[in-house]
């Protein structure tokens, strides 16, 4: 698929996704599309093991919706199930947070699995919906709360607040504040070691989490159990015993 509102470049079984709308980066029916098919292309690829998703230019991540495209708020793939195919994607995805990321954009980059934010003081994150009178819909009410807590969560969202990083980052709403000039750097060395991990197992544990979270833990661990049984002859599996008797370094294949 041509891409006209994302860009994608993959090196050393990284991918990175910049959504590049500026100057704030709204979300329109292109955008969901193309996150969409993205979200499948990487995930059948070999060439990709991790996901790293920033926003063009400097002012924002992503700020929400555009509200000029309403008309096509019906069409396409919405909001929750873009968001829902990124958080069960089997490839882990990285949010590189590099400015704000307001109403879908937060909503976005908690679907990811981890959250890297600028330390731009005037970069704010948070669904501020109610606002509007409306409330966050693409999943922000449900993922929050198992972000940071439930009433934390309430009290952001009811109050619309937006929090800068390092407010962000002591609620655990992010993961990790870095300096603006190194966010790319720190999230792409971030995912490079996680591309080393064995891709298999990763996946089986992204799964499980995914499962467990949503159906409960004996629904996790049923999965766990399916996964175990198939990759416990794996050659991954194999390469990592191997390794570690002869110690050294493995160098999982994802096979």
């Amino acid at each position: 698929m041509a891409y006209n509102n994302i860009t994608v470049e993959t090196k050393d079984f990284v991918t990175t996704v910049t959504i590049n709308r500026p100057p704030v980066n709204l979300v329109n029916l292109g955008i969901r599309e193309e996150l969409n098919q993205l979200v499948t292309e990487v995930e059948n690829s070999k060439d990709t093991r991790v996901v790293i998703v920033i926003g063009s230019g400097e002012k924002a991540f992503c700020a929400g919706m555009d509200t000029t495209d309403i008309a096509n708020i019906d069409k396409g793939p919405d909001g929750i199930d873009v968001f829902n195919k990124v958080e069960r994607c089997k490839k882990p995805f990285i949010a590189a947070i590099n400015g704000h990321a307001l109403g879908g954009g937060c909503e976005l980059a908690m679907a990811c699995h981890f959250r890297f934010m600028t330390d731009n003081p005037k970069a704010q994150i948070g669904c501020p919906e109610l606002n509007l009178g409306i409330i966050p819909g693409w999943g922000g009410v449900q993922r929050m709360p198992r972000i940071v807590g439930k009433s934390k969560a309430l009290e952001l969202i009811f109050f619309s607040k937006r929090l800068n990083p390092q407010e962000a980052l002591a609620v655990g709403l992010v993961d990790k504040v870095v300096p603006a000039a190194d966010l790319l750097k720190e999230a792409t060395d971030f995912a490079i070691a996680l591309s080393k991990r064995p891709p298999i197992a990763v996946s089986a544990v992204l799964e499980g989490v995914a499962i467990g979270m949503e159906k409960g833990i004996d629904a996790g661990l049923e999965s766990d159990r399916k996964w175990l049984a198939k990759i416990k002859t794996s050659v991954d599996a194999i390469e990592g015993m191997t390794a570690f008797f002869e110690k050294r370094e493995p160098k999982f294949k994802g096979e």
